[in-house]
């Protein structure tokens, strides 16, 4: 007799077997598993159907046996589609409206495993009519399909989950072992990351009713654990005990049981999907809480400030939230219950998703906060982006913005492609280019966005990132007002709690100091706009503040192309008023502002000398706007003249030990040749110092000096502190394994790397700060040490950049290639590459050898053939340890008896001379000249050739001594930053009391 499920010690699992031919014959086996479920899932139902039918026939005998004699099922349908798939509406002929695809496709799984059970499992196929023959024929097709997108309602994985696996989980006694034999080639050759994303959904779902042993190659699984990281050390680097079950995620291991999870999917059920609770619950931090008066303001939450404490009250009931009732303003917080309900089963538009997804799902896209710790919770969607290939790189994420005329914001919170290039990710990607608080200039080869106005928005740590894409310096100014002010950063940056319900949050001990209320050092201090005293509430102020924003955009868009000069210099006045206002708040809250404006085509400034006037222009007005001494506006101490503004502020003093304004903004300018213009930016910035007021250029009125440093990010400098700043977040030590050296030298040589990869012929010293980052974030996540960064991490790091951002100068095939090689768990061979690099059999031959006579790839042999792995730091290059080539040169090219001594000029002047019939090199070569180092005669040598220039950098980084790197710093970075102002010898401080002749009056 069927006795009542018992799932208490119930233990499914994924684990991986060995391939070693000793596979347990239990169970269910499905051989050539590849990433795409339709070619395997319904073969592994059909293996699975007769087991579904007779424990839906145990089941029914036990409950209710007349059902197998008389048919009539539709009673006991109800309650297992309620109980057992957790689908609570009952009414099948309202399917349409009330469920999603995949319940609706759950409920029919459900309906016709009854009819195949009851109807049709006494009788032979031979005993039925045509018409019931066909009819078993397409129950079982459909039975077969559930949760693959090609069944009877195209329904995806919660399908399956809500189907044949709750089916299972609820029944079965003990889990049935299922044995997946994964197809190594398949997973490796993959282009579409988000097809193997999908397989690997589909075996976490199926783990969470049976025992899935994963039969898996070596090679394979190195491909797994760096593809998927996060998924193989939730379901295969955590399952090493027997006992150990996928209940647990990274983010709820130790702490959740399967009743826990259980619990938190039931809670979350009572919440409608449109419920403002839902939304709600989603903006409660994962860690820390929020004040009532926050979530008030937060339109994201989009509910009446009046029903939130009410929508609270309804999620403490629930035990999802807390409330914090001790202070002056009452707060909420998530409790373990609701931490595990928001981290695992909300999606980011607080849709919710089924467990068996979910854990997938939350391994392969962490939230960012919990990495980060981050107060602001950067949601996981972004709402441009729709067309975006799941395989995108991080810049053709960025471009793909999506349009305000489909709907889109022109604000979004930046997100990205993968789970490493996510929300966090990406923050750190773009903000690494700023390298000081003032102006950092980037070369990087940026995409265009699809619709230049919209701007990104960011915020982790207390760090905020707003990007924006130069449409010229009004429209610039626009999006940059727009998005420090939006509707986004006042919900979860400039909120009541931060600032205060009466501003009292800003320098509340200056205020106590000074007796001065907070209204007027705002006003007064700051000088923040739009602030008299009816806005001296938040809610009045947030008001107010919008509306003028609002007001200034809309004037943008008249603007832009007008020829009311009056109109458009009034304009310029108030976005610049806006931005400073804006960044006094940042930086009163203790937020750091840095700003990236973005010119994927710097060439249009450099051809257009209007242009580059409008550029220069804008650098010079709106860079020292954003200053602050103390509480005093920095701009308004130096710069301003006129007579109403200058009555208009508090007494000051300059302390003489600390003479310095402090910058409320910093500012990135990045483009492909952005860098060249250092000189000019810095001239255009000087010119505002014959700007300051005469009575402080004449020593009459003291006030403290601006400094702003206009700085190059692609240095040799700038990637070394990348690299420790990152090992350092880690706890990485900087060392390569298995030998003892000194630790500058492991840096060093770790930097080398990036620079011989990464740079250009024109810039061999230099490095894009984006792409060092992306490569670290990769190693910060795939490392098995968790002690050192060596060489082989960094190589990985950077095999995982777009092709195009290896070996930049090389031919976009060429470095296909390579790339493909890089990725390659294990030696491929000419067709192999061929198919995976997408390349002509033509461009393979073209480069195969010239690869290999720069010792980056290695030629192997294997079952008599040819095949190929690659490496990017080369045996001869000086910071290596190894004393020999990888392999043997190829043989048309020993046309010189010579010994390969430790240089590259025998295997690489024996490859141009051999196959580009070069008989300077020859000559070169033969009169001594070789081994090949970056001096004057070779770095002409190699000017002459396109061939052999394109490989500059690369053998500059390896040979260039210490002395040339500091000489190419030198040349590029300024000894002091840009000055304005002075403070004068004979007077050592300045209030507003002494200065009556200069007909400026206490406020």
């Amino acid at each position: 007799m069927h006795s009542e499920p018992n799932n208490q010690d119930r233990h499914p699992d994924i684990r991986q077997v060995a391939p070693d031919g000793s596979l347990s014959t239990a169970g269910i086996l499905v051989s050539d598993v590849s990433p795409r479920i339709t070619e395997w899932v319904p073969g592994l139902l059909d293996e699975l159907l007769p087991s579904s039918v007779r424990t839906l026939r145990e089941y029914i005998a036990h409950t209710d046996p007349g059902i197998l004699s008389d048919g009539r099922y539709g009673s006991l349908v109800g309650k297992m589609q309620a109980d057992t798939l957790g689908v609570t509406h009952r009414e099948w002929g309202s399917t349409t409206d009330t469920w999603s695809d995949d319940e609706a496709e759950a409920v029919e799984y459900l309906h016709s495993l009854f009819n195949r059970a009851v109807k049709y499992h006494d009788q032979s196929t031979d005993e039925l009519s045509n018409y019931h023959q066909q009819r078993e024929k397409n129950i079982d097709t459909a039975l077969t399909k559930i949760g693959t997108g090609k069944g009877p309602l195209n329904g995806g994985l919660e399908a399956l989950a809500k189907g044949p696996v709750a089916l299972h989980s609820e029944f079965d006694e003990a889990p049935q072992p299922i044995t997946l034999i994964l197809d190594g080639q398949s997973w490796t050759d993959l282009d579409d990351r988000s097809t193997g994303v999908r397989a690997l959904a589909a075996i976490a779902v199926l783990g969470s009713a049976f025992d899935v042993r994963l039969v898996i190659s070596p090679g394979l699984d190195q491909h797994l654990r760096r593809r998927y990281s996060t998924w193989y050390d939730t379901h295969l680097g955590l399952t090493e005990s027997a006992d150990r079950s996928t209940q647990e995620t990274v983010a709820t291991a130790g702490r959740s049981s399967a009743t826990t999870r259980r619990r938190a999917w039931e809670v979350l059920q009572e919440l409608p999907e449109d419920s403002g609770r839902l939304r709600l619950l989603g903006n409660l931090p994962v860690d820390g809480s929020r004040d009532y008066r926050d979530l008030k303001q937060d339109d994201e939450i989009g509910v009446t400030p009046g029903t939130v404490g009410r929508y609270v009250l309804d999620l403490e009931e629930l035990g999802l939230a807390s409330i914090d009732r001790s202070g002056q303003y009452n707060s909420a917080s998530l409790t373990s219950l609701g931490q595990l309900a928001v981290e695992e089963f909300l999606t980011a538009d607080y849709r919710t998703v089924h467990p068996s997804q979910s854990r997938l799902q939350t391994a392969l896209t962490p939230t960012p906060q919990s990495d980060a710790g981050t107060v602001y919770r950067a949601q996981a969607s972004t709402e441009g982006g729709e067309g975006t290939p799941p395989t995108a790189t991080a810049e053709e994420w960025m471009a793909a913005t999506g349009s305000p005329t489909n709907g889109d914001s022109y604000v979004q919170w930046l997100n990205g492609p993968s789970e490493i290039l996510d929300a966090w990710g990406m923050h750190h990607r773009y903000a690494a280019g700023r390298r000081n608080r003032g102006v950092n200039l980037v070369d990087d080869r940026l995409a265009k966005f699809d619709d230049g106005r919209i701007s990104y928005l960011s915020c982790f740590d207390d760090d905020l990132l707003v990007m924006s894409q130069w449409g010229g310096p009004l429209p610039t100014l626009g999006r940059i007002a727009g998005a420090l002010l939006s509707d986004k950063a006042l919900s979860k940056i400039l909120t009541p709690s931060a600032l205060g319900d009466e501003f009292e949050a800003i320098d509340d001990a200056i205020v106590e100091k000074l007796d001065e209320k907070a209204g007027d050092i705002i006003r007064w201090g700051h000088q923040i706009g739009w602030f008299s005293e009816d806005e001296e509430q938040y809610d009045d102020w947030k008001d107010r503040i919008g509306s003028v924003r609002s007001l200034c955009l809309k004037k943008v868009g008249e603007l832009t192309n007008s020829d009311d000069i009056e109109a458009r210099t009034e304009l310029f006045r108030d976005l610049h008023g806006l931005i400073a206002s804006a960044t006094q708040l940042y930086y009163a809250i203790g937020v750091d502002v840095t700003i990236n404006i973005r010119m994927p085509d710097t060439g249009m400034l450099i051809r257009d000398e209007k242009r580059l006037d409008d550029f220069l222009n804008f650098a010079r007005y709106t860079v020292p706007k954003q200053s602050v001494y103390g509480i005093h506006s920095g701009y308004r101490m130096l710069l301003e003249d006129r007579e109403e503004k200058l009555k208009k502020r508090l007494p000051y003093d300059v302390d003489r030990s600390d003479p310095a304004m402090h910058l409320t903004a910093s500012w990135v300018f990045s483009g492909p040749t952005m860098t060249d213009l250092k000189p000019e930016i810095e001239q255009a910035i000087e010119r505002e110092a014959s700007e300051i007021r005469e009575a402080i250029a004449d020593g009459t009125e003291a006030a403290p000096v601006m400094e702003i440093p206009v700085q190059i990010s692609n240095t040799y400098t700038a990637t070394r502190e990348l690299v420790e700043e990152f090992a350092t977040a880690k706890g990485y030590e900087v060392s390569h394994r298995g030998d003892i050296h000194e630790r500058n030298d492991d840096l060093e040589r770790l930097v080398r790397l990036f620079l011989r990869v990464l740079g250009t012929t024109d810039r061999p010293h230099r490095a894009c700060p984006s792409d060092v980052a992306e490569a670290m974030l990769h190693i910060a996540r795939s490392t098995q040490t968790f002690d050192f960064i060596g060489i082989r991490d960094i190589a990985y790091g950077l095999s995982q950049l777009p092709a195009d951002r290896l070996l930049p100068e090389l031919p976009p095939t060429a470095t296909k290639l390579l790339k493909t090689l890089l990725d390659a768990d294990e030696p491929m061979g000419r067709s192999e590459i061929i198919e995976a690099a997408e390349i002509s059999g033509s461009s393979y031959d073209r480069y195969i050898n010239e690869l290999a006579a720069w010792d980056i790839i290695e030629p192997t042999e294997s079952e008599g053939r040819r095949r190929w792995e690659a490496h990017l730091e080369p045996w001869w290059s000086p910071q290596s340890h190894r004393e020999e080539p990888f392999g043997e040169p190829e043989p048309d090219t020993a046309i010189i008896d010579a010994e390969f001594a430790r240089d590259i000029g025998s295997r690489v002047l024996c490859h141009y001379i051999t196959h580009y019939d070069l008989p300077e090199l020859e000559e070169v070569y033969m009169s001594g000249l070789a081994p090949i180092s970056p001096d004057d005669d070779i770095e002409a040598l190699f000017g002459r050739h396109r061939r052999l220039s394109r490989w500059w950098a690369f053998l500059w980084g390896a040979y260039a001594d210490q002395g040339e790197i500091e000489s190419a710093e030198a040349a590029t970075a300024s000894e002091t930053a840009v000055r304005i102002g002075q403070l004068p010898e004979s007077v050592d401080q300045q209030s507003l009391d002494e200065c009556e002749s200069m007909s400026i009056s206490p406020v």
